[in-house]
C-alpha cells in the first residue's frame, strides 16, 4: 500500500514538473544562444560534432541534431527537449536522496522543490545544454554514491568474514558511473565541478587501497575518454580565456556566491529587496540542513554539502581566467542545495511543527512568485528579436534595406528573417567598418535604397567601437524610428531625396548658449504613412557640459483615443546620437536630421512642427527665447505647419 501511494505521489510530482516546464514554452522569442544551438544543429553532422564550432562540448548539439529531424525547429519543439530532460531530475533526485539514506520526508521535500525550482524550470525552457548537464551530473552523483557505498559494504563484509549483503548497491555501478559522467563531461565543462566533489567525498570514505585503486582507475578512464575533446578544443578555448586575478577579492565573492545563492533560491526573475529576503530564508533553512547532516550518525549525507559547496568554490577560483560568470555555470550544484533545504525542513518539523509548516508555506510562496514573474513579467524576457523582425516585416516598404552590425546575430536573423528584404552584414569577414571597402559598400547601400533599417545587436563596442554606422547614417540620413528590443536596438533611417522645399533662417536661443539658426523641411504637404524630413541647424557660443536630447513633434488636433495632440515624434541626441552636445565646438554649425513618420490614422488638416531640447536625466526642457527676446511658453520652438492630406 505504501509503495503504491509513493508511486502515485511520484507520478503526480513528475506530471507537475512536466506541466511547469511545458507551460508557455514558446511564449518568449528564441534568443541569441538558442538560435546558435539551432543553427549549429542544423548543419551537417560532421560540423555539429567538430571542435571549434562551439565553445561547449558536442553532446547537446548532437542530441539536438537528432531532435530537430524528428520535431522541427519551432520554439516549442526545440525547447521541449530541455523540458523533457529537466523532468527527469525529479525521479533522479528522489533515488539520490534515498541513496543518501535520507529520511522519507527529506526524500519527498527534495523531489517537490526540484519539481518547482524556478532556476531548473528557467533552464528547462531553453534550447541549451545547461539542464542536460545538471541532470547527467545528478545521475553521475547517484552512481558515484552507489559505488562508494558498495565499496564500503565490501570492506565491512571482509572485516567481519561474511558475504556482501544483497541489499547493497550492485557492482554495475562503476559502468553506470563512467557512462553518465562521461556524458556529463561531454555536455558542459561545469560537470568537472561535480566530479571534483565526488572525488573529495570518495577520498574521505574509501579506506581500502583496492577500492581507491578501482576509483582512480575509473577517473583515469574518464580522463582518457576526454583526451580527444581536449586535443580538439584547447586552441579554441585558449583564445576565450582571460586573466583578471582581482576577481579573487571581495567583489568576486559577492558576484559568485551572491548571484549563485540568489539564483538557487528564487531563480533569475525576482528583484531586490524581495530576492535578498527570500534568499536569506532559503540559506537559513539550508544551513539548518547542513548542521543536521553533520550531526547525522551515518556519513553518506555529507555528500550533499560537498555537492553544493565544491562547484561554487571552484567557480570562484576559476573565475579570473573565464571571460565572464553566469549562474547557469553552477546549475549543476543546485540539487545539493535542494537536498540541504529538504534536510533543513525535516529538522524544523522535528523541532516545531507549526513553525516549520509556516516556513514551508513561505518557501512555496517565494517559488510561486518567482515562477509567475518568469511566465508573465515581460521585463524578464531574454530577447525580442522575433518581435523586432515582425515589426520590420509589418512596416517595410519597397526599396528598404536591412543592415545588421554584428555577425554573431546571423543565426537569429536566419531564424526570424523577413522575406524579400535585402540584407547586409556590416562589418563582415573581419574587415573594419573604417576600411574604405566597407565605407564604399555603405554608400552604395544608401544610394540603392530609400530607407535603411539598422539593427545593433549585442555589444557594439566589439564590432563598431567608434559608432561608425550610427554616425554615418545620422549624418547622411533622417532618423525616423528607434526602439530597443532587449537584446537589440532597431533604428530606421530615411535617405534624403530631392533638396528641401522649405528653408528658413532662425535666431532662437535654447538655454543660455545653444542657438537654433535654421531649419528645412522637404515638403509642405504630406500623406499618412509618408515621412516628413526635417533638418535643424544648431550652434553653441560656449562649451556644453551636458548631453541634451532633441525632440521633434508633429502636433495637431487631439487624438480621439489618447486625447493627446501629439501625433508623431522623434527624440534623439543630435545627428542620430553621433554628435552629443557635450562634444560640440564653439561656433561649429551642426546639421541635425529627423524623420517624422506620419501615422496611418492621422486625419487631414494643418499640423505644427515643434522642436526643442531637454535633459534626459530630469526631462526638464531648456528654456526657449525667440529672436525678439521673448520667453516662449512650454519651451518649444514652433517651426511652422504642414498639411496632412488624405491618402
Amino acid at each position: 500500500m505504501k509503495n503504491r501511494l509513493a508511486n502515485h505521489a511520484l507520478g503526480l510530482l513528475i506530471l507537475l514538473a512536466l506541466a511547469l516546464r511545458l507551460y508557455r514554452l514558446d511564449a518568449q522569442d528564441i534568443w541569441g544562444d538558442e538560435a546558435f544551438s539551432i543553427f549549429l544543429s542544423q548543419q551537417p553532422l560532421n560540423v555539429v560534432i567538430a571542435g571549434a564550432s562551439d565553445t561547449h562540448p558536442p553532446l547537446y548539439p548532437l542530441l539536438l541534431f537528432v531532435w530537430l529531424q524528428l520535431v522541427g525547429a519551432s520554439a516549442f519543439a526545440t525547447r521541449a527537449l530541455s523540458a523533457l530532460i529537466g523532468t527527469l531530475a525529479i525521479p533522479l533526485i528522489l533515488v539520490f536522496a534515498r541513496r543518501l539514506r535520507a529520511p522519507t520526508r527529506v526524500v519527498w521535500f527534495a523531489a517537490l522543490f526540484t519539481a518547482i525550482s524556478p532556476l531548473l524550470i528557467y533552464y528547462s525552457q531553453e534550447t541549451r545544454m545547461y539542464e542536460l548537464v545538471a541532470v547527467l551530473s545528478l545521475a553521475s552523483s547517484y552512481f558515484s554514491l552507489r559505488f562508494t557505498i558498495y565499496e564500503q559494504g565490501r570492506r565491512g563484509a571482509r572485516a567481519q568474514g561474511r558475504t556482501i549483503s544483497p541489499l547493497l548497491p550492485c557492482s554495475s555501478a562503476p559502468l553506470h558511473y563512467f557512462v553518465t559522467t562521461a556524458l556529463a563531461l561531454y555536455t558542459h565543462y561545469s560537470a568537472f565541478f561535480i566530479v571534483a566533489a565526488q572525488n573529495l567525498f570518495a577520498l574521505t570514505r574509501l579506506r581500502d587501497r583496492a577500492a581507491l585503486l578501482r576509483w582512480f582507475t575509473l577517473q583515469s578512464a574518464l580522463a582518457f575518454a576526454y583526451i580527444p575533446w581536449i586535443v580538439v578544443q584547447t586552441a579554441f578555448l585558449r583564445g576565450k580565456a582571460s586573466a583578471r586575478f582581482d576577481e579573487w577579492g571581495w567583489h568576486g565573492v559577492e558576484m559568485i556566491f551572491g548571484k549563485t545563492f540568489l539564483a538557487f533560491a528564487v531563480g533569475l526573475t525576482v528583484d531586490a529587496p524581495l530576492a535578498q529576503i527570500a534568499t536569506g530564508v532559503f540559506l537559513i533553512v539550508a544551513a539548518l540542513g547542513a548542521i543536521a547532516i553533520l550531526r547525522a550518525p551515518r556519513p553518506p549525507p555529507l555528500f550533499a554539502v560537498l555537492y553544493m559547496g565544491i562547484p561554487v568554490i571552484i567557480a570562484f577560483l576559476v573565475n579570473p581566467i573565464m571571460p565572464f560568470f553566469f549562474e547557469r555555470y553552477v546549475l549543476v550544484a543546485l540539487p545539493g542545495f535542494i537536498v540541504l533545504i529538504a534536510y533543513g525542513l525535516d529538522d524544523l518539523l522535528r523541532r516545531n511543527r507549526r513553525f516549520a509548516l509556516g516556513i514551508i508555506g513561505v518557501l512555496l510562496l517565494f517559488n510561486a512568485f518567482a515562477l509567475a514573474e518568469h511566465f508573465y513579467n515581460d521585463a524578464y524576457a531574454k530577447g525580442k528579436y522575433g518581435k523586432m523582425m515582425a515589426h520590420i516585416a509589418a512596416h517595410a516598404q519597397p526599396g528598404d534595406a536591412l543592415v545588421l552590425n554584428n555577425p554573431l546575430q546571423k543565426p537569429l536573423y536566419y531564424y526570424y528573417a523577413p522575406r524579400a528584404l535585402p540584407t547586409y552584414f556590416l562589418p563582415d569577414g573581419g574587415v573594419s567598418l573604417e576600411d574604405p571597402m566597407m565605407r564604399a559598400q555603405l554608400i552604395a547601400i544608401a544610394r540603392q535604397h530609400s530607407r535603411v533599417w539598422l539593427v545593433m545587436f549585442g555589444n557594439p563596442a566589439e564590432y563598431d567601437p567608434t559608432g561608425y554606422l550610427e554616425r554615418w547614417l545620422g549624418a547622411n540620413a533622417f532618423k525616423t524610428f528607434a526602439r530597443g528590443f532587449v537584446d537589440a536596438a532597431l533604428t530606421l533611417y530615411v535617405m534624403p531625396g530631392a533638396p528641401p522645399a522649405i528653408q528658413r533662417d532662425l535666431h532662437i536661443a535654447l538655454g543660455e548658449t545653444i542657438w537654433l539658426t535654421g531649419y528645412s523641411l522637404d515638403r509642405a504637404q504630406i500623406a499618412p504613412e509618408q515621412t516628413l524630413l526635417l533638418t535643424l541647424r544648431w550652434q553653441t557660443t560656449a562649451p556644453l557640459e551636458k548631453n541634451y536630447t532633441v525632440f521633434a513633434h508633429l502636433v495637431g488636433k487631439p487624438h480621439p483615443v489618447t486625447l493627446s495632440p501629439l501625433w508623431a515624434q522623434m527624440d534623439s541626441q543630435p545627428v542620430g546620437g553621433s554628435r552629443p552636445t557635450a562634444g560640440w565646438r564653439v561656433g561649429e554649425l551642426i546639421e541635425d536630421r529627423y524623420g517624422l513618420l506620419i501615422p496611418a490614422n492621422v486625419p487631414p488638416g494643418e499640423y505644427s512642427i515643434q522642436v526643442g531640447m531637454y535633459d534626459p536625466a530630469t526631462l526638464a526642457r531648456l528654456s526657449v527665447v525667440d529672436a525678439e527676446g521673448k520667453r516662449v511658453e512650454e519651451n518649444r520652438v514652433i517651426l511652422g505647419s504642414v498639411r496632412v492630406v488624405a491618402r
